[in-house]
């Protein structure tokens, strides 16, 4: 009988965590739709603000952006030479309590020479912190997937 119902509990704890999971997920998932609506229009300060007071984004070949603030400034600078994200596609999401860790791709664009566009293609990780309801970027990561062209001798 103890057996029995050690088994039970341990079923319902393993659904339970599954569920939080597909819960998180989702939340975030939401909030990546959220953020390239607001990115494409230019919303640099409704960007910043899905992130928490003390977020870090520390993009390729930067320095490391610290604090909502200097966070609206530097999606303002990405928005005002014309970046677009194009997509961005959670692959994967893992939750620790009030923490979730989101992998994902993405796809931006931004006008290059002569008229042209240029597109680039990439990886990311943000650590998400909940916040009451809401789920807030804390740490932002990301760089690009395409080679550097190489110096030829």
């Amino acid at each position: 009988m103890k057996r029995q119902l050690l088994v039970t509990l341990l079923i319902i704890c393993a659904a339970s965590i599954a569920e939080a999971q597909q819960s998180a997920r989702t939340a975030i998932e939401a909030n990546v739709k959220q953020f390239i609506e607001a990115f494409n229009k230019g919303d640099a300060a409704a960007v910043a603000n899905m992130y928490t007071m003390d977020a870090r984004v520390l993009p390729p070949n930067g320095e490391m952006v610290e604090g909502r603030p200097n966070i609206q400034k530097f999606w303002q600078g990405a928005m005002s030479v014309g970046v677009k994200m194009v997509s961005l596609e959670t692959v994967h999401v893992e939750t620790q309590g009030n923490v979730a860790v989101e992998i994902g791709r993405y796809t931006s664009t931004m006008p290059g020479a002569g008229g042209t566009t240029t597109t680039d293609k990439g990886k990311y990780v943000v650590v998400w912190k909940r916040e009451g309801e809401s789920w807030k970027l804390a740490v932002d990561i990301f760089n690009t997937s395409i080679p550097t062209a190489s110096a030829t001798p």
